[in-house]
């Protein structure tokens, strides 16, 4: 069950200069090689050479696409393009010409916006100080300074009294509605300008510049109007023109925009590759069941062009190779550590086990089948589009959008459906439907209609009564996830050369064994005096066996670490932990409820919102604590057995392309 990523092969490839942009669009095309600096030895033999001319084009035939793109208005794209070089590509781009036409509209729009802008805004100003009956040019003095402000109807008395002591280098005109007070206010030469900002910031008034403008409030009103229309009607015209240019040229535009990164993407590399003056080099890394495949490209395009398999004893990158089900996991071995290119990739242990441990510390079909519904909700809702998550109360959506991105959202939807549909299965078994017990009815029904004999209490295995029984299954669960993972962490240091490590392992199985073994002799009330029962030697023998293995491997440090090997055994119990606390909490919350309800009408309504607060309440713990705690059990307890992370992943040289074709693919895949 244990999967390695894609097996991975350093290349190296020798061609002949000529061939230089063939071999990287192929790469490119291809889009499955890491290139990587030459190795030190030949880098030493070789040069870079840059071909500023081609580079220096291609970027800024990439800039004015990205321009004209973002200035026209959006078509739909429903055809791709192929360039066969960049001599063609360079001839496409400037047979755009449109430029000069588009910068000019586009400036002409910009001023109509910010005209449109500032008539909406003299507008608004006008219709709200309309109650000043005179010709607004009134209020344009080259001797004083006039304000439209606004101000809390509280605040209007004290205002006026303040500026009253200056009655004569002031003239305020003011109108009450509406809790709030309009003023227009001019203020003389006379008139201390600090006095009007001190008097301003007490009573927290609004005060804004008067505009020029001409004209009594409603033929001002309506001439505004008329402008705004008229600017609007000029914008109209303006995008007409661009969308027609849009609709000769959009398609285009976008294809050659993809291409031109594309082309610059290549010069990059183009530009760091080792030259002579014949030939060049450059090396990378590529999955093994693609080399045939980049042989055959070469030998179709650019004959002469070597391919060469080094050795090298550096981990290469890693790329996960997992079924399709199983990727979504993939995301929670990312989070602890990438697995270096030759280690075991625990991906489909971790989405085997964790739905296992996540069901069974939720145990209760109620809540089970809350988060399952919950789950299913959020895929839907993000994957078909809506991603506003209305339904929430605005501060939980805010909360949940500040720890993860709809898409990590669903990752995690995904990975907890199967732990839920576990949950649903195992409440039912233990009978328990939101803390209450409900199979009893669906029981006798079929005991006394079928002649069946299911427990009269309808618990197929009770969790409190068993409790016992759950405790050893979680040791056993314990023993099994430490002894598997030791035993990959044999195996791993064999594959490294080390053994003397895999003989500490090998020290810890032992040790760790011959401890429950004990343990569990002891728990039968069982004799393992190694004196006179022959158990009891090889218990003894197994724990000694042990210690000395990982003394030999690992030195004294290895046996002050004894009890950690016992600790991440009995660690798993916490599985049984968290299930009893959650059935334990939805017991108290149904027997206040229950109780309740003997009560008058007000205690039936508290226990009825204690029944519902306390049940999402548990739910919520139950999302998140056996998430933690079956991802820690994973990640600590086994994985450090034998994993060590720390890879790199793989970032193949290439394009997702949209719009345009690859150059260059084999005849048999073109048909």
């Amino acid at each position: 069950m244990v999967l390695k990523p894609t097996p991975m092969t350093r290349i190296a490839v020798l061609g002949l200069r000529k061939d230089r942009q063939t071999v990287v669009s192929i790469l490119h095309d291809l889009n499955a090689v890491q290139l990587e600096p030459l190795s030190k030895d030949i880098a030493s033999l070789l040069r870079n050479e840059r071909d500023d001319d081609t580079y220096r084009q291609v970027s800024d035939n990439l800039l004015r696409m990205k321009a004209l793109r973002t200035v026209l208005p959006p078509m739909l794209v429903t055809q791709c393009q192929r360039f066969g070089s960049i001599g063609q590509l360079l001839e496409g781009a400037k047979s755009i010409d449109i430029d000069a036409k588009v910068a000019s509209l586009e400036r002409e729009k910009e001023t109509l916006i910010t005209q449109l802008k500032e008539t909406g805004n003299n507008l608004k100003l006008v219709e709200e100080f309309s109650f000043f009956s005179e010709d607004f040019n009134v209020l344009q003095l080259s001797s004083a300074h006039s304000y439209f402000g606004r101000v809390d109807q509280k605040n209007s008395t004290g205002f006026k009294q303040a500026l009253g002591v200056h009655s004569q280098d002031v003239f305020l005109y003011s109108k009450e509605e509406k809790g709030a007070t309009r003023i227009i206010l001019v203020t003389f030469p006379n008139f201390p300008p600090h006095a009007l900002s001190t008097v301003v910031q007490e009573y927290n008034v609004k005060l804004e510049v008067v505009p020029k403008l001409e004209g009594k409030a409603a033929e001002l009103s309506q001439s505004l109007k008329n402008k705004q229309n008229e600017i609007t009607q000029k914008i109209n015209e303006i995008d007409k023109q661009l969308a027609e240019i849009s609709k000769d040229h959009y398609v285009n535009i976008v294809c050659l925009e993809e291409q031109l990164e594309i082309e610059n993407k290549k010069l990059e590399v183009i530009d760091n590759l080792g030259v002579t003056s014949d030939s060049f080099a450059l090396e990378g890394w590529i999955p093994k069941s693609k080399v045939s495949e980049l042989k055959d490209r070469f030998d179709h395009y650019s004959k002469g062009t070597l391919l060469f398999e080094l050795e090298t004893k550096e981990n290469p990158p890693t790329l996960f190779d997992n079924p399709k089900r199983f990727k979504l996991f993939e995301a929670f071995i990312r989070f602890y550590s990438l697995p270096s290119g030759k280690e075991f990739d625990p991906t489909l242990i971790f989405g085997l086990i964790f739905p296992v441990f996540y069901g069974m510390m939720v145990g209760d079909l109620g809540y089970g089948l809350v988060i399952l519904l919950v789950c299913r909700w959020v895929i839907r809702r993000v994957e078909g589009g809506k991603k506003n998550f209305n339904i929430m109360p605005t501060p939980l959506r805010k909360f949940a959008l500040t720890i993860l991105k709809p898409r990590q959202m669903v990752k995690l939807a995904k990975a907890m459906t199967p732990g839920a549909i576990i949950a649903i299965i195992l409440g039912f078994l233990f009978n328990l439907y939101f803390g209450f017990h409900l199979n009893g009815y669906l029981f006798s029904y079929l005991n006394n209609t079928f002649g069946m004999h299911l427990p009269a209490d309808g618990a197929i295995f009770n969790p409190i009564t068993g409790l016992k029984k759950l405790l050893l299954i979680s040791g056993y669960i314990g023993l099994g996830m430490v002894t598997f993972g030791l035993i990959l962490g044999i195996l791993n240091t064999l594959r490294e050369g080390e053994k003397k490590h895999a003989i500490s392992k090998g020290g810890w199985l032992l040790f760790g064994w011959g401890v429950v073994l004990t343990g569990l002799a002891l728990l039968h009330h069982q004799h393992i005096n190694p004196i006179h029962h022959v158990a009891g030697i090889g218990y003894v023998g197994l724990m000694l066996a042990g210690i000395g293995l990982m003394f030999y491997g690992e030195g004294v440090r290895a046996v002050m670490e004894l009890p950690s090997i016992i600790s991440h055994i009995l660690s798993y119990t916490r599985i049984i932990g968290i299930l009893l606390a959650s059935v334990i909490l939805a017991d108290v919350i149904d027997f206040i409820f229950m109780k309740a309800l003997h009560h008058t009408i007000p205690f039936i309504i508290l226990g009825t919102v204690i029944l519902l607060i306390g049940h999402l309440f548990n739910i919520i713990i139950g999302v998140f604590e056996p998430g933690i705690q079956g991802a820690r059990l994973i990640y600590v307890e086994f994985f450090s057995k034998f994993y060590h992370g720390n890879g790199r992943s793989f970032r193949p040289f290439g394009t997702t392309r949209k719009y345009t074709y690859d150059q260059y693919e084999l005849k048999a895949k073109e048909k």
